[in-house]
């Protein structure tokens, strides 16, 4: 029989084990990732969403609640934990162009009385992560945290425009999801729009994503001109409104551009689109707001 010195016995224990481990740090991640989508969550439902044993979720919760990621309710329902938000709250507290991005947003909203939105893209999903909403609001739609379809909004369409057309292929490879009969699901009409998007410096959104609402979104540019974030401001009394419809047109692309400065960008030496045209000017100092 072939012999081994300790070392190379050693090694190869280590190895067989190294893909386990790896596959237990997956299904810990994937119970954790189902919490995306729901607020609360029971051992079976986890189970039978996954396909995992019932003995392998409980022993991952039993884990995730020892560190206060999950929260067990009374009747033995999981929600997000403590530790959860406080890492969220990090990652966004450690965005420079969020702390920019909230000054512009408080005003837009103080001048406009209109739900004003920030988000991002991670892979294919947008997420917001800033929602302020005017005093009188009677109904929140967006908010911070929530993850939105792309293609049904302003904001994600303003966020695809930065793609590059390889990413823009994989994207419309994937069926488009019809929310109301307003929403662009054909994959040619849907380049089409991004187009449009990209030549005119913002995208709108009219009752894709809920009936009743309409949505305007520009890009917040970091310094070496690539979209970031997006910036939006939405209503349910715009439908119609074609003066008041251009006029927070022009208004978000002067905050989306004045927060693309405060950030480092600079327009006529990153020499890129920003609002259709190469080399145009874009407001600054708080142009295009009151004062």
């Amino acid at each position: 029989m072939k012999g081994y010195t300790i070392e190379q016995r050693a090694g190869s224990t280590e190895l067989g084990a190294a893909p386990s481990a790896y596959r237990s740090l997956e299904k810990a991640l994937d119970v954790l990732s189902l919490f995306n989508t729901y607020s609360v969550l029971k051992v079976t439902e986890i189970s039978r969403q996954l396909g995992y044993p019932k003995s392998t979720v409980s022993g991952l919760l039993k884990t995730f609640s020892k560190y206060e990621l999950v929260e067990k309710d009374s009747d033995s329902s999981f929600r997000l934990g403590i530790r959860a938000f406080e890492l969220g709250f990090r990652y966004l507290n450690g965005m420079e162009m969020l702390t920019v991005a909230r000054l512009w947003a408080e005003r837009l909203l103080k001048e406009e009385g209109e739900a004003v939105h920030v988000a991002i893209r991670r892979g294919w999903n947008v997420y917001i992560i800033l929602d302020l909403q005017p005093p009188n609001s009677y109904m929140t739609i967006l908010q911070t945290g929530m993850s939105v379809p792309a293609h049904s909004t302003a904001l994600g369409k303003v966020l695809l425009s930065g793609t590059s057309e390889e990413q823009l292929k994989a994207f419309l490879r994937r069926p488009l999801e019809k929310l109301t009969e307003h929403t662009i699901t054909q994959p040619g009409v849907f380049r089409e729009e991004i187009k449009q998007v990209r030549d005119a410096g913002y995208a709108m959104d009219r009752e894709e994503s809920l009936r009743g609402l309409l949505c305007i979104s520009a890009p917040i540019l970091q310094r070496d001109g690539r979209i970031i974030a997006s910036i939006g401001i939405s209503s349910m009394e715009l439908a119609g409104r074609d003066e008041r419809i251009q006029a927070l047109v022009r208004k978000i692309k002067a905050v989306a551009s004045n927060i693309s400065m405060d950030i480092g960008y600079q327009p006529v030496r990153a020499g890129v689109r920003i609002s259709g045209r190469q080399g145009t000017a874009v407001l600054t100092g708080g142009a295009g707001l009151k004062t």
